[in-house]
């Protein structure tokens, strides 16, 4: 538990923190109060547990918001305005901050939640005969994908372009070609029709992946972890090690890392600690809806999650795990550098600046 910022405000101000700090009322907050934003979803997830430790005196407001709005948390002209930690997608993080000059990277957040879904027996079978060593058999055929413009979209294409199977984006006048692989763009998982029989297969997200499988008769063929490695995911048993793709980052305001160096350490230690709770199923699915729902900014946006769902190997599959920079610097270069190839302008090569080392 973090231990007790001091806060220098009147009783007044005080009572403005318990009833709107958690409700993004629009009052000012305190000055010495940190916002924490995230999206929606498996970024959410891992901070779970300390969104239901949360009170209103320990100097932490969290929010949740729609993911469509996370990256404009940090890009107000005025920095006062803008959430002092957040947690963004990679590229996006990159791309907005990655001179290093206003916020730096304190490490990945949530690594390889995707996976591609398929009710196609033929399909299927292709994943399971080609062992993941190839992916020629997805020629011709449609693969819906969720945000193929964002991580999801763009991590899939670099994994076509790695086992060199030519892709195209189908649009509304692009006609299903049959020497490519089709990818039809998708909002998310609540987009896919089960009776749709033209698409192949899906590239969705967990935790929605396992709605799909749970109430539509999908299967899981493979994880994009997997693909990532041509079907060999590599193994380092001498010590702590980064393995997979990165996702979501969690990065800081510069000037609170400088100011308050012991303390973001000490919030990052709770940070890794909430994401290992929701593996040794200290806090169930019912419990992380309720954190989540709690701290929406947004009261009229309903969270995606669903207790239900959130079963033990689900949030598994969801990828959530704090990584520090020291482990993951190298994997998050090489996998932009892997975006870049698919697209040059959707992101950036960050500076070293950005990347801000501790220990624990």
């Amino acid at each position: 538990m973090l231990k007790k910022m001091k806060k220098v405000c009147c009783v007044a101000a005080a009572i403005v923190v318990s009833v709107c700090s958690f409700f993004g009322c629009g009052k000012k907050l305190p000055e010495d109060e940190i916002t924490v934003y995230m999206p929606d979803g498996a970024p959410a997830m891992a901070f779970a547990k300390m969104m239901l430790d949360d009170t209103a005196d320990d100097g932490i407001t969290y929010r949740v918001v729609n993911p469509s709005v996370i990256s404009t948390k940090v890009t107000n002209k005025d920095m006062s305005e803008n959430a002092d930690v957040c947690a963004l997608p990679v590229i996006a993080a990159s791309k907005l901050l990655g001179s290093g000059e206003n916020y730096q990277m304190l490490g990945v957040l949530t690594s390889g939640n995707l996976y591609v879904l398929s009710k196609n027996e033929s399909v299927i079978a292709d994943f399971a005969s080609s062992q993941l060593q190839d992916l020629s058999h997805l020629i011709g055929k449609t693969v819906g994908v969720m945000q193929i413009n964002n991580v999801p979209g763009m991590t899939f294409k670099s994994i076509l372009n790695d086992y060199g199977v030519a892709w195209q984006e189908l649009t509304n006048d692009t006609p299903v070609a049959a020497d490519k692989v089709n990818l039809k763009s998708i909002v998310d998982a609540t987009q896919i029709d089960p009776a749709d029989t033209s698409v192949a297969c899906y590239v969705v997200a967990e935790p929605a992946a396992s709605v799909k499988i749970n109430k539509n008769g999908f299967t899981s063929v493979c994880s994009l972890t997997q693909l990532y490695y041509k079907g060999k995911i590599p193994m380092d048993c001498t010590g702590p090690s980064y393995i997979g793709y990165p996702q979501a980052v969690l990065v800081a305001k510069k000037s609170i890392i400088v100011e308050r160096k012991a303390w973001i350490e000490e919030f990052l230690t709770d940070v890794k600690a909430s994401g290992m709770a929701l593996t040794s199923e200290i806090i169930k699915g019912a419990q992380i809806v309720e954190a989540v729902q709690a701290h929406l900014e947004d009261k009229d946006y309903k969270t995606t999650l669903n207790a239900s769902v959130l079963s033990w190997e689900t949030i598994g599959r969801c990828g959530v795990g704090f990584v520090e920079n020291g482990l993951c610097q190298g994997d998050v270069i090489a996998y932009l550098q892997r975006i870049l190839a698919v697209n040059p302008n959707a992101t950036k090569l960050p500076a070293d600046e950005f990347f801000y080392f501790y220990k624990y």
